[in-house]
Formats: structure tokens, sequence, C-alpha cells
């Protein structure tokens, strides 16, 4: 797979660091550019790649009982604020 070579060799695309950023319109007067949002378009590989890596080392952590334990609950899926409560 062209993901495990790249990280094998520890290179990614130029191409994949850079980002075209767009003005997403928030609310207000639309001629106020303070009513504009940054958001940054990246390529879809890239993205890609970073579900897999953040994947793979949530797995690992969950499995290994190194990092997360039973009472964290903020960016794991299945919890929440409310399973916190229980």
């Amino acid at each position: 797979m062209i993901f495990t070579q790249m990280l094998s060799i520890g290179i990614v695309p130029d191409e994949w660091t850079k980002a075209i950023i767009v003005p997403v319109y928030k609310k207000g007067e639309s001629g106020d550019e303070a009513n504009y949002r940054p958001i940054s378009l990246t390529r879809v590989a890239c993205k890609l790649m970073e579900r897999v890596i953040a994947k793979r080392i949530y797995v690992h952590l969950a499995n290994s009982n190194l990092l997360l334990s039973h009472a964290q609950h903020s960016f794991i899926g299945g919890h929440s604020t409310c399973t916190n409560l229980s």
C-alpha cells in the first residue's frame, strides 16, 4: 500500500502538505470580512492517511492500556459527557 511505503521512508508528497483556504460565510453582512471563517481544503489522500494513522494510534493505546483510562470520555467513539455521568 502506498501509505505504508511513505511511512516507512518518512516522506509525504509536497502536494499533500498544501491546502487551499476558502472563506465560508457565517452570518451578518456579507461585505464584512469578519463574517467569514477560513476553511482549509486538503487532498483526499492526505485525509485518508491521517485517519489511518489516527486509528492505528488509538488501537495501540486502547489495546496496551497505556494512556487511556476507563474514565477517559473525550474524543473516544461511543463515549460522551452523558456516558461519563453514569
